[in-house]
């Protein structure tokens, strides 16, 4: 009788440790890079491959620095950014008032595709992101399409909007959780 009411328990401590190692956080891929301004108007893609289905994945990606801080080195890219975009009635005021453009900023935004396509985009300002893919709409990250997370190749793209700072480092890892 003893030994019957410890197999049990250990098959109910066995039977717990298979469902938490079941929920929890798988790291699928953890990059960082270095950008310089030539790689402004590019993508960065990385493609990974979920093996089984997940129950969410997990995005956090950071860059830095943001703001371009130097004034004087900004102010012949302000000029010519005036001189190439605004309209021509209004360049020479806005030359004269090129500091309202100051400090210039890095922008780098991610966009997410599964297997099956679009999973959506978080093209925002924020030098530091976490974002949630599952099907859970309300746990969602804006940006996303709620839905499941299926085995095969999964694409995150890194579009390089802008670098203007001399160089920009950024942190990519994606996570899973298990089913």
């Amino acid at each position: 009788m003893i030994m019957l009411v410890l197999f049990r328990y250990r098959y109910h401590i066995d039977d717990y440790r298979a469902k938490e190692v079941q929920t929890m956080h798988k790291d699928i891929i953890a990059v960082e890079g270095k950008l310089t301004p030539l790689s402004s108007k590019t993508h960065i893609t990385y493609q990974v491959h979920l093996e089984q289905p997940l129950s969410a994945l997990e995005i956090d990606f950071r860059y830095a620095p943001k703001p371009f801080l130097d004034r004087e080195a900004s102010q012949p890219l302000i000029l010519e950014a005036i001189e190439t975009y605004s309209d021509p009635a209004w360049v020479e005021l806005h030359k004269k008032q090129w500091e309202n453009f100051y400090p210039l900023q890095n922008l780098l935004t991610l966009s997410l595709d599964s297997p099956t396509g679009f999973r959506g985009s978080a093209h925002r300002h924020a030098p530091e992101q976490q974002h949630i893919i599952c099907p859970d709409r309300s746990k969602t990250s804006p940006g996303f399409i709620a839905g499941d997370v299926p085995s095969g190749v999964w694409k995150v793209t890194i579009s390089v909007h802008c670098v203007v700072t001399p160089d920009c480092r950024y942190e990519l890892s994606v996570r899973g959780t298990g089913r």
